[in-house]
């Protein structure tokens, strides 16, 4: 590891932490929007944590921090390849009492940190609180109407992933306690980390809680990259739960996906507002990522590696 920028004099109350791999189009919006929040600039601080990116992305952050000329961002380098360890990396540096996640290609709301901090202080316990994701349209790729009505309609739930005992780290807050109390995120995950992580905060007697304020936007992903991102879904379940389990447990994974498909199939035909063309290519979308799954699933059996990307 290796850090760029002094560490801050002051004591900031929040520490957001950023992992990024080789996202040089957008990391730049991300930090821009983390300098105009409403939060007191002398309350937070924001730790980038680099995970060893061959595009460019390192060297960009190093310009751009420097013209900032702000102590409370800081860059550094984890080598270790997961978003996982680039998360634990940052946690080490991390100098506020409360950690906010998110992620390089998310541009935050002005009020996110303010909105986070207050639906903590109205819980009581150990409680991870899961902010709002919503979707934006990004002008730089061709994303295909399929793609976005599945993002609009499946994608990162956070009022159901909070209600059902998880919480994404596109928009993840907690106190640092809790997270060191947990022993941080398992690194060996290429994906899912978050939710394993959260769900054991839950299994120990915390809690998830929704926060419609605390709202971050997301770049709406194409076909292709909802595709991959189902591959490195699978990997992640198989790392974490299926690479060692029985014969009956691989195959009740294998029937989720089945009924996964076809639930979202009945939702995508009872929507009214999608014309029937619409629902005919969001099917085939849901098919696809139904396909991927299976044939991730089948090639992680005889002894391929979980994809990173």
């Amino acid at each position: 590891m290796n850090s760029d920028n002094s560490a801050s004099l002051y004591t900031p109350q929040v520490s957001v932490l950023i992992p990024v791999y080789n996202d040089i189009d957008r990391v730049g919006l991300c930090i821009e929007k983390l300098g105009a929040m409403t939060f007191p600039k002398d309350k937070y601080e924001v730790i980038i944590v680099d995970n060893g990116s061959s595009d460019g992305t390192y060297e960009l952050l190093q310009k751009l921090i420097s013209e900032l000329d702000e102590k409370a961002f800081r860059l550094i380098q984890c080598l270790t390849p997961g978003s996982y360890a680039a998360r634990n990396e940052g946690l080490k540096l991390a100098q506020g009492e409360f950690v906010a996640f998110t992620d390089s290609d998310c541009v935050v709301s002005e009020n996110w940190l303010q909105s986070l901090l207050d639906c903590w202080k109205a819980q009581s316990g150990r409680t991870v609180v899961a902010g709002k994701v919503s979707f934006f349209s990004d002008s730089a790729k061709n994303t295909e109407q399929c793609a976005l009505d599945f993002e609009n309609m499946f994608s990162m739930k956070q009022d159901q992933n909070a209600k059902n005992g998880k919480c994404i780290t596109a928009n993840l807050f907690c106190t640092k306690q809790l997270l060191e109390t947990h022993g941080g995120f398992n690194e060996k995950l290429k994906s899912g980390g978050d939710v394993e992580f959260s769900q054991r905060v839950v299994s120990s007697g915390g809690k998830i809680v929704y926060s419609e304020k605390a709202e971050v936007f997301h770049p709406s992903r194409n076909k292709e990259e909802l595709l991959i991102k189902r591959k490195r879904v699978v990997g992640g379940t198989w790392d974490a739960e299926l690479s060692k389990a029985s014969v009956g447990r691989k195959l009740r994974f294998c029937v989720g996906l089945v009924k996964m498909f076809l639930g979202r199939t009945k939702k995508t035909f009872t929507n009214a507002s999608f014309s029937f063309k619409r629902k005919v290519s969001l099917t085939w979308l849901l098919f696809l990522i139904f396909l991927t799954s299976m044939t991730e699933f089948l090639l992680l059996q005889l002894g391929k590696e979980a994809n990173r990307t």
